[in-house]
């Protein structure tokens, strides 16, 4: 076989595999995750993607770079800007944020629609008043408010209803493990976040009201790919 035959042959070879990695980047998405909190949603996050199986090369839950919504957004718009100039962008970028007494809570959320209307795949997964909002939603639902109360923030409010449930009296933020202890119940969470959803569009109620369901679908999603 001549030289050039060889050639042709592996030419034709390595345009397959390009090919076939341009498919598998087609139907495979990569998506960015930047958490307000340091510990709690991470810790979750990362054992939702290991139990199902999703590759970390599929989601990156990033290192954030303050707590106040702000600057979730604004650390997350820089890793988004990092890796398009690299040729690579991610496909959607997910700003997990609390409500809580964040004063640029309102400003982040605008911000992250901003984006979005200029084509940039942003969104916003709030929880008001916390994250803790989704982790009650396993054992039930409730629409019930929450407010401060003598020297308990609204934030120590959601956690003492947390501790009330069964296997959570000693929960503290950053627990680990957390995503296991609830997993047999994530359907019903997904349920329960739906309608109270649909009651805070009914109403004009938000508190409480939480989007993590639309960030774990999502990645339910990318696990049965």
């Amino acid at each position: 076989m001549g030289s050039e035959d060889l050639f042709h042959k592996r030419k034709a070879r390595a345009g397959a595999a390009l090919q076939r990695q341009v498919r598998e980047r087609a139907r495979n998405k990569r998506y960015l995750i930047v958490c307000e909190g340091t510990k709690t949603e991470p810790h979750y996050f990362r054992d939702l993607l290991d139990d199902r199986g999703v590759r970390p090369q599929m989601v990156r839950i990033a290192p954030n770079d303050g707590v106040s919504p702000d600057r979730v957004v604004a650390h997350a718009v820089a890793l988004y800007t990092e890796d398009a100039a690299a040729g690579d962008a991610y496909d959607t970028v997910y700003c997990v944020f609390d409500r809580d007494r964040h004063t640029t809570f309102v400003a982040a959320v605008q911000r992250t629609k901003d984006l979005s209307a200029e084509g940039k795949p942003f969104v916003a997964i709030t929880s008001t008043p916390c994250f803790e909002i989704w982790l009650l939603l396993h054992f039930g639902y409730s629409d019930q408010p929450f407010h401060p109360a003598g020297k308990k923030s609204v934030g120590d409010q959601v956690v003492s209803a947390l501790k009330a449930k069964p296997g959570f009296t000693k929960y503290g933020k950053g627990q680990k493990g957390i995503y296991g202890q609830l997993k047999s119940k994530l359907s019903d969470a997904l349920t329960h976040a739906e309608l109270l959803r649909k009651h805070g569009a009914a109403t004009g109620s938000i508190n409480p009201a939480t989007d993590v369901d639309v960030l774990v679908k999502a990645i339910l999603a990318l696990a049965a790919t």
